[in-house]
């Protein structure tokens, strides 16, 4: 192929998006795909609709088809002998990933869904034969070959590597995960998935990789013209679909593309071209990491809400962002141009840890980070603490044979967990069985009460507790493990009750106890974070 072909190839796909970008917008408020604005996170202030994964498809297909037109009209290209057999698992995996991704635009489907049809595209490239075996990064070889499994079944050639699979699931699970986290703006997938994916054919063409090239070229072509539509104020979003869609196809591409002989993959240039939004996904983990969030929590502290903050309209930020990848894929090429890896590594890896540390600090985004991780740091070592005490109790008391036993472990565990007061009373008879120091008046002016009830086989106590102010820990965390040698220790005593043949009624009493805790804590600002 020559670059008129090429030219060819981006046209079609084009001219294609851009004539049924119209026709899935009016699809798309048919099937009730539509992002309404939350006054929080999202950035537009219109009802828009979504699912416009479906016109970049029908344009790259129209891109593919152009390229296959030439290519049967000049002869298959003896550089790439498989790619023809690869193109239909690509398009079967990318089925896979629009039937998830139109899903998602209309029904909201729960994550796990989400990563089960993104791991069946998976296994749909992995099984084809597009996989990664062997990673070529600076100088270095790392064959993920060592223990495989070669065999034939219904008459296809099966190869399957534990590691080699681990590290394909990775890689295009990432890709289609970080794509669908930075699709948050007008035109910020859309044109950072431009520039990336004309940085891959430069990548693919230098490589003689031309059926990757030539995928690339068709999708770079379906996103000019989806961002015709997506440019702020956008008359569609790409959806679910789309960012998944492109994540799919760029991990394919940086696969394909990148190969050195028959089966080794340089990954170091698509991953650096990927900087952008690579470096919001790894940011936007280890923010929710740190503030104890799970994953898939939405928030409004990605990098385009952080320039919008800084009171950046939606189009000075996609510029600007625009800008910062222009300035990634520029690293690639200038890496690429002198074969030196090290060196697009060292400035492309300065230049996001400049631009984020910037533009955390002008929102004050840092700061607020260091101190929730060094809040969570502390506090994980005060939960350690005291599982480990809590826990060690538990073990020390499989070795007492009487009640006594249990309950003096029991009242030491509490003392090294800082409880000021304890009371245990029997439900029924109103005995006390345990009795820690004295309550603390002061405690009851502005008491902090949580009542808590547990129909446990068993357990049949009233239990009042008190911690003090100035302790290091929190009040949670005391309570939790206390609770949990509260129940462990009642379990041991009725176990050895039992064992002690008590009478059939007692068990019957025993068995329908019901548990009534509360806790009374004094009001502190630590008290309260905790609650």
């Amino acid at each position: 192929m020559n670059a008129n072909d090429f030219l060819l190839i981006f046209a079609a796909a084009f001219t294609v998006c851009v004539l049924s970008t119209p026709l899935v917008t009016q699809l798309a408020r048919w099937a009730g795909a539509i992002d309404k604005p939350d006054n929080n996170r999202k950035v537009h202030i219109a009802a828009t609709p979504r699912m416009g994964g479906l016109a970049l498809a029908v344009g790259l297909f129209a891109g593919m088809i152009m390229a296959a037109f030439i290519q049967r009209s000049r002869g298959i290209d003896e550089t790439a002998p498989q790619w023809a057999a690869h193109q239909l698992a690509i398009w079967a995996a990318s089925v896979v990933i629009l039937i998830v991704g139109v899903l998602d635009d209309t029904q909201d489907l729960r994550p796990r869904i989400k990563l089960a049809g993104q791991s069946l595209a998976v296994l749909i490239l992995y099984f084809c034969g597009i996989r990664i075996e062997k990673i070529s990064s600076l100088g270095m070889l790392i064959d993920l070959n060592v223990f495989s499994l070669d065999t034939v079944l219904a008459g296809f050639a099966i190869h399957f590597s534990p590691a080699s699979f681990v590290v394909t699931w990775f890689w295009f699970i990432a890709c289609m995960n970080i794509w669908n986290l930075i699709d948050g703006m007008d035109g910020l997938a859309s044109g950072v998935g431009l520039l990336v994916s004309g940085t891959l054919t430069i990548i693919a063409l230098h490589g003689a990789n031309m059926g990757p090239a030539a995928l690339s070229v068709a999708l770079s072509g379906g996103l000019a013209g989806f961002l015709l539509y997506n440019w702020h104020p956008a008359c569609i979003f790409l959806g679910d679909s789309g960012s998944l869609l492109i994540g799919l196809l760029v991990g394919v591409i940086g696969v394909e593309g990148s190969l050195k002989g028959p089966s080794a993959v340089s990954i170091l240039f698509p991953i650096l071209a990927m900087g952008l939004p690579i470096s919001d996904t790894a940011m936007a983990i280890f923010r929710r990491w740190v503030r104890n969030l799970p994953l898939s929590a939405a928030d409004r502290r990605h990098i385009h809400h952080l320039l919008i903050g800084l009171g950046l309209n939606p189009r000075q930020a996609a510029v600007l962002l625009y800008c910062f990848s222009g300035f990634l894929c520029g690293v690639v090429l200038l890496g690429l141009a002198f074969n030196h890896e090290f060196l697009a590594l060292t400035l492309g890896f300065s230049g996001c840890l400049a631009f984020l540390i910037v533009l955390m600090s002008r929102r004050d985004e840092l700061t607020t980070l260091r101190s929730d991780l060094n809040d969570r740091m502390a506090r994980g070592k005060l939960d350690r603490k005291a599982a480990v005490i809590c826990f060690t109790t538990i073990q020390k008391q499989e070795l007492c044979r009487d009640e006594s036993g249990l309950w003096k472990l029991f009242a030491e565990a509490c003392q090294l967990l800082l409880v000021t007061h304890l009371s245990v009373v029997n439900s029924e008879t109103g005995e006390a069985i345990l009795e820690i120091a004295e309550p603390d008046k002061s405690a009851n002016d502005s008491p902090l009460q949580w009542r808590f009830e547990n129909p446990c086989s068993g357990s049949r106590f009233v239990w009042t507790m008190c911690v003090a102010e100035d302790t290091d820990v929190d009040a949670d965390i005391i309570y939790r493990y206390i609770y949990r040698l509260l129940k462990s220790t009642s379990q041991k005593v009725e176990q050895m009750r039992m064992r002690n043949d008590v009478p059939e009624m007692a068990k019957s009493t025993v068995a329908e106890g019901v548990t009534v805790a509360e806790i009374r804590l004094p009001i502190s600002p630590k008290t309260l974070e905790a609650v």
